[in-house]
C-alpha cells in the first residue's frame, strides 16, 4: 500500500476520533471537565467542598512593631487550633536580623494522631519577639516571615503556611 495513502487515512482517522469526543462531550449532561476553567482557587488556600476555612481565615494573623519588639497575633476560629511547636518567625528585611523569643504561651497537651504529643494553642495565641538592632534601622520597617500549622478539629489538618509581614516601627 501507498505510504501517502497510510498517512491519508490516519489523518482521517485521528481527525474523526477527536470529533467524536467533541460532541460526545457536547451531549454529556456532567462533564467531567465542568469547573475546570473556573476562576475558583483549590486547596488550602480557599475553602473546599466540606467546609473548611481557608488558612488565613481560620488563623488571622496580625503583627506590630513597638521600639524593638515584634509582636504576633492569631485569632484563631472556633474548632481549630496552632500547634505551639511550629512557629518560626524570621526577619527577611533587614536580612539576617536576629530575632530572640521572648514569650511563646505554653498550650494545652495533647495526643494527636498525626504529631503524638503536643501542645495546641487556641482562641487567641500572642507571640513576643525582640529585635536584636539599633533604632535607627527598626525605623525603615521590617519584613518578617511567619511560619505556623495548624488543625481543623473536624479532621483537616493544613500544611505549614509562610505569611509575611510588613511592618513600620509604632
Amino acid at each position: 500500500m501507498n505510504i501517502l495513502l497510510i498517512r491519508k487515512r490516519s489523518r482521517l482517522t485521528y481527525k474523526l476520533l477527536i470529533s467524536l469526543s467533541l460532541i460526545s462531550l457536547s451531549f454529556s449532561p456532567s462533564p467531567s471537565w465542568a469547573g475546570f476553567f473556573d476562576n475558583k482557587t483549590s486547596g488550602f488556600s480557599s475553602s473546599s467542598a466540606e467546609g473548611f476555612l481557608p488558612v488565613e481565615e481560620a488563623f488571622r494573623l496580625e503583627g506590630a512593631l513597638k521600639a524593638s519588639t515584634l509582636t504576633l497575633t492569631w485569632e484563631i476560629e472556633p474548632a481549630h487550633y496552632l500547634y505551639r511547636s511550629r512557629f518560626k518567625v524570621r526577619s527577611l528585611v533587614p536580612e539576617n536580623a536576629e530575632l530572640i523569643p521572648v514569650s511563646i504561651p505554653n498550650g494545652e497537651k495533647v495526643d494527636d494522631e498525626f504529631q503524638g504529643r503536643v501542645e495546641i494553642l487556641r482562641d487567641k495565641v500572642q507571640l513576643i519577639y525582640q529585635f536584636d538592632l539599633r533604632d535607627s534601622e527598626l525605623k525603615e520597617g521590617v519584613v518578617v516571615e511567619v511560619i505556623f500549622q495548624g488543625c481543623a478539629e473536624a479532621g483537616l489538618c493544613y500544611p505549614p503556611h509562610r505569611q509575611q509581614l510588613n511592618l513600620i516601627q509604632r
